[in-house]
């Protein structure tokens, strides 16, 4: 070992031994609790594998480090993270690349765990250009990890471990480590795999991917378990066995299966208090006959656990039987645990850490992010599955997935599997295939499934939790409790993860709901298939916001995509399960517009129906970015030859909706987070000034508050923004709202009118009668005296089922959110001759948008980012706010919005009388008026000459 190293954590010198992480460094001095929640509680590590987010601390100036993944340096200042740190005056996390680098290769494989050893070594033996990618500092991954500080002769395991590794270094295989798997594009015919390594971002294009990502725990919420000094299993053990830490005071741990008892045990080898097992299994002994086939099913590891057992019961240490650990108690950080024996009755076990080892689940953000086919599990938790054949063969030709990246199985399972696709992918080559290799990797394979099925059918657990009780923090990140989440659940009638999501927000932070979706799906029916969980999004992990930025052309229009047909795989003659409900009015579409339009119609005492394909509000009005919009976007055209742009004339009735907006906001149930900040698009250079005064010019000639500022004034409205802006157009009636929350909040309203909103009921036929029309749903049918078109991106195929034609394309554009941090931004901002829209949320994170085009998945068909976008937008932003260079991106996302021309169709089509469209791409700016607008025409009150110019009749030929 090493000189010990030196260094400062808020003002006070501490020591770390060389190759310590800097969490493993704070937790050997007792220090436990690394950041402060948004609830304003402490926190300390959790997971041990930087999933978590909970060991964020602030190193040497730089934002939100994860301190179990970031290695000690001498001289390093380390502060606790603050719940709205100060991004204004932190340290760069890097510097904006000129240019990402790409590399190539045949086989990428991602994750040096014991799968993605053996089949990078096997292939890069065989003659593949192989390029392993691994997060930690060295492969090994959680089974193999090897001791960073070098204090303890290794035991078996990593004896096993180190071997492998060096064989693979032998091998020819290129090792990254230090480099994390961010994202990954389909381009064509190339898979573009985003990296980011040593803090700077690029991308690998292999011919084919290998998922070797490996399990990560899965704890269960119970009270207390956001304590400082709980964290799980596999995290503990890594402090153990890597780096040599000392776990504080007391311990405990807690949960179901062989990894407890194998922690337990090293702990009490290395003198550490171990208060006690809990273990909700009952002991094995009680059933023999089991215990006996497990043992010879696998004679090493059977007796390998019995020697665990025998040296707890030397040690002392009492191991709790067909019991539950059912809260942790203390005050700032874990002091007691209390369990609930096979009787019922509690007893308080003092500890000063607690362990929670409820089992495990694929790490398959990846697999999901590249379309691989997964179905539901409930072992032991419910999650998606992969689909996956022995040798790693998913349905994505490109794509493989071993080990526990596909189910938990154990190290031996994962070699198995790693030979297994090697051999395939050898094959596939065209290269040679060691046969005997491959029969014995195949019967490994098969020893170690029937292992492991008598192994989890001998653990399996007789004790469960309680349901969470209310004050359960269920989302750590955004500190949201049980009972919270579930009154918004019964409020909104969540039926669904996605809905859950928007109403709450959990699942919304750091992890991306890797700690907490088990636990939202307990709270809506249970998932039936892989789209009943939360999308996985990128980045998959928080990266820094320069590393992603680069300068990208400007693009003039909207990219048009063709979106999957509602109608697809409908007969012709829809099939009709009942007789036809008769109603008032049918609204197609359950966005915002469509909602405005059923409540205003239902006040007016309209018996309302609301048909959604989806689920409401879950496409563009629940996936934009919130901005009410009161000017001109920099980039339209202002006036036109014959008088101002259809945008331009579109500006009064942008100005009344928002004034909607805020005369309506006390009446809802929630708050909207509306506030009118002023809109402030900046110019830099004198092109982009002149182009600004065009637009007040006009703006003001309709009334619009709007005026140019110069460089002082515009400092002083936004002080954080970058130097060398000339001026800047401001307009102070323009302001941001929560669109998530507007959205539920008119859905409530429309529901307490009596609205009828009918979810997953695609719309495949409507038919003109005398007095109105048929329309064919689902399986259902109304009879309607009016049909409202609110379909946005499907408008054009509604209006098509009536003969019309209406010129609506779909075209998807992207969001990005960054880490919450403390005010820096005021306004919402645009440029002069970019495509950019910044706000800050009130929750402290800044949306960026602003009209960069998204693309549809290459598998689902859903929108979502696209590389180039992403890069340019970032650019565009940090250019504006050069603080956004000290700041992560945490999560990107792509909404489906429309391609019109520049403004909305509200009207009724004039050869279809009672077919009404209101339709727009500006919908959450626009839905008060354009739903009172459409409302008041089916009602025949209130005709507004003004809204003539919106009528579907401007298209050529009439048609609507």
């Amino acid at each position: 070992m090493g000189d010990a190293i030196a260094f400062r954590f808020e003002g006070r010198t501490l020591t770390a031994r060389p190759g310590q992480s800097v969490t493993a460094a704070l937790l050997a001095q007792g220090v436990v609790a690394h950041r402060t929640a948004r609830d304003g509680t402490r926190r300390g590590p959790l997971c041990g594998i930087g999933a978590c987010h909970e060991c964020l601390l602030e190193i040497d100036g730089r934002l939100s480090q994860r301190g179990c993944m970031t290695a000690v340096r001498a001289g390093m200042e380390v502060r606790r993270a603050g719940a709205l740190p100060d991004a204004g005056a932190a340290a760069p996390l890097g510097n904006m690349p000129d240019a990402i680098g790409v590399e190539r290769c045949d086989v990428l494989v991602v994750g040096g765990g014991p799968a993605g050893i053996v089949a990078a070594r096997l292939m890069a033996a065989g003659g593949l250009d192989v390029l392993l990618v691994d997060e930690r500092h060295g492969p090994g991954g959680q089974y193999f990890k090897q001791d960073a500080v070098g204090t303890r002769p290794p035991d078996a395991q990593a004896r096993d471990g180190r071997d492998a590794i060096a064989a693979l270094k032998d091998s020819g295989a290129r090792i990254w480590t230090d480099t994390l798997v961010w994202g990954a594009f389909r381009e064509g015919v190339e898979l573009r795999v985003g990296v980011l390594r040593r803090g700077r971002v690029g991308y690998v294009i292999p011919r084919h991917v290998v998922i070797a990502t490996g399990a990560q725990e899965a704890p269960r919420p119970r009270p207390g378990w956001t304590l400082p000094g709980v964290m799980t299993t596999g995290a503990a053990q890594t402090m153990l066995r890597a780096y040599d830490s000392p776990l504080p005071g007391r311990i405990v741990i807690a949960g179901n299966g062989p990894l407890n008892l194998q922690l337990a045990d090293e702990l009490a080898k290395r003198g550490a208090a171990v208060a006690a097992l809990v273990e909700a299994a009952p002991p094995p002994w009680t059933r023999p006959a089991l215990a006996a086939r497990l043992t010879a099913a696998g004679p090493s590891l059977a007796a390998t656990g019995g020697r665990h057992l025998s040296r707890l019961r030397v040690a002392g240490v009492p191991v709790l039987w067909s019991s539950r650990l059912v809260r942790i108690e203390g005050a700032g950080q874990a002091q007691a645990a209390i369990v609930a024996g096979p009787d019922g009755r509690e007893r308080r076990l003092d500890a000063e850490t607690v362990c929670l080892g409820d089992g495990f689940v694929p790490a398959n953000e990846l697999a999901r992010l590249l379309g691989c086919r997964h179905h539901v599990s409930g072992w032991p938790v419910p999650h998606p599955e992969a689909g996956r054949t022995a040798d790693g063969g998913t349905d994505r030709a490109d794509v493989s997935i071993i080990g526990e990246a596909g189910r938990f199985g154990g190290a031996a399972i994962a070699q198995a599997q790693g030979a297994l696709c090697a051999g395939r992918l050898l094959a596939l080559f065209g290269k040679t295939v060691p046969v005997a290799a491959g029969r014995a990797a195949r019967r490994r394979f098969r020893q170690g499934r029937r292992f492991q099925d008598l192994l989890w059918r001998l653990y399996a657990p007789v004790a469960d939790l309680p349901a969470p009780a209310d004050d359960t923090i269920l989302c750590r990140c955004e500190a949201l409790s049980a009972g919270g989440i579930r009154q918004h659940c019964a409020r909104d009638a969540v039926q669904d993860i996605a809905t859950l999501k928007r109403a709450t927000r959990a699942g919304m932070g750091r992890c991306q709901g890797r700690f907490c979706q088990a636990a939202l799906a307990a709270l809506v029916p249970a998932p039936t298939g892989e789209m009943d969980f939360a999308a996985p999004q990128m980045p998959l992990r928080p990266i820094p916001l320069a590393a992603l930025a680069v300068e990208k052309p400007e693009w003039r229009g909207h990219r048009r995509v063709d979106i999957p047909s509602a109608l697809a795989g409908q007969g012709a003659v829809p099939l009709v399960s009942a007789g036809v409900q008769v109603t008032d009015v049918v609204v197609i579409g359950g966005g915002i517009v469509g909602l405005f339009a059923a409540l205003f119609l239902a006040q007016a005492g309209r018996r309302v129906v609301v048909l959604e394909r989806g689920r409401p509000g879950a496409l563009a009005s629940g996936g934009n970015a919130g901005s009410l919009h009161a000017q001109l976007m920099a980039f339209d055209d202002s006036a036109g030859a014959d008088g101002p742009s259809l945008p331009a004339r579109t500006l009064a009735l942008q100005r009344d909706s928002i004034r909607m907006w805020q005369s309506m906001a006390p009446f809802f149930d929630r708050d909207l987070e509306i506030r009118i900040c002023g809109g402030l698009a900046v110019a830099e250079s004198e092109a982009d000034m002149a182009r600004l005064r065009a637009k007040v010019a006009v703006e003001q000639s309709l009334g619009v508050a709007s005026r140019m500022v110069d460089s002082r004034e515009l400092r002083a409205i936004e002080p954080a923004l970058g130097a060398g802006f000339l001026g800047g157009a401001h307009c102070a009636e323009e302001g941001k709202i929560n669109p998530m929350a507007a959205t539920l909040a008119v859905m409530a309203r429309a529901r307490e009118a009596g609205v009828a909103i009918r979810p997953l009921t695609p719309v495949t036929a409507i038919t003109r009668e005398t007095n109105g029309f048929r329309i064919v749903a689902g399986g259902q049918a109304w009879s309607a005296g009016a049909v409202v078109n609110a379909a946005g991106a499907y408008a054009g195929e509604i209006a098509g089922l009536v003969g019309r034609r209406l010129p609506v394309f779909g075209a998807p554009l992207q969001m990005i959110v960054t880490e919450p941090v403390a005010p820096l931004v005021g306004s919402l901002l645009a440029h002069a001759s970019r495509h950019l829209t910044l706000k800050q949320a009130a929750n402290g994170t800044l949306l960026i948008g602003g009209g960069w085009s998204a693309g549809l998945d290459a598998v689902h068909r859903h929108p979502r980012p696209v590389r180039e976008s992403l890069e340019g937008n970032l650019w565009v932003a940090r250019r504006l706010i050069p603080a956004l260079g000290n700041v992560h991106v945490v999560r990107s996302w792509a909404a489906m919005n429309i391609d019109i021309d520049g403004a909305p169709i509200l009207g009724e089509s004039p050869d279809v009388p009672g077919f009404y469209n209101a339709v727009t791409a500006n919908g959450v700016t626009l839905a008060p008026a354009m739903g009172r607008g459409v409302a008041d025409m089916v009602l025949g009150t209130g005709r507004r000459a003004d809204l003539d110019i919106f009528s579907p009749l401007r298209f050529q030929g009439g048609s609507a």
